[in-house]
């Protein structure tokens, strides 16, 4: 059965994912604070100028492209954080296409206009993916 989210349910699913963010943001924090302190080491060790300078590069771009692949990773991959964002019109008319296609589909739409509240780009997702499965089941 397709039951669609309350505000109620989305804002507590939106306070969950900002506080397993924030965690992801502290241990990047932590990792880039690690990276400073590496560069500023390389300074005391006696190595030839240029040879510092390119561990030091070297070093920042590792540390950059790790803390850039962890906060994408978590926030938009495990997390799904795009998925609460409010549905532009396109996709708001194609999501009441796929609730017309789907049983049940005339429920969500009007338990979401009960609430007065606008589709996310999760639900649509969520409601691609139950209508290619309902089609598979209907073939």
């Amino acid at each position: 059965m397709l039951v669609a989210p309350s505000r109620v349910q989305l804002a507590k699913s939106h306070e969950r994912l900002v506080k397993e963010i924030r965690q992801s943001l502290v241990a990047t924090a932590a990792l880039a604070v690690a990276g400073i302190i590496g560069v500023v080491l390389l300074e005391f060790w006696e190595l030839p100028d240029a040879t510092t300078l390119g561990l030091q590069e070297i070093l920042t771009v590792i540390v950059f492209a790790t803390c850039t692949l962890l906060m994408y990773e978590r926030g938009e991959r495990k997390l799904a954080l795009y998925s609460l964002e409010p549905a532009d019109l396109t996709m708001s008319g194609e999501i009441r296409a796929l609730l017309n296609r789907l049983p049940g589909g005339r429920a969500y739409q009007q338990a979401v206009e009960a609430e007065q509240r606008s589709f996310t780009t999760g639900e649509l997702e969520l409601l691609r993916s139950r209508a290619r499965a309902y089609e598979d089941f209907a073939d």
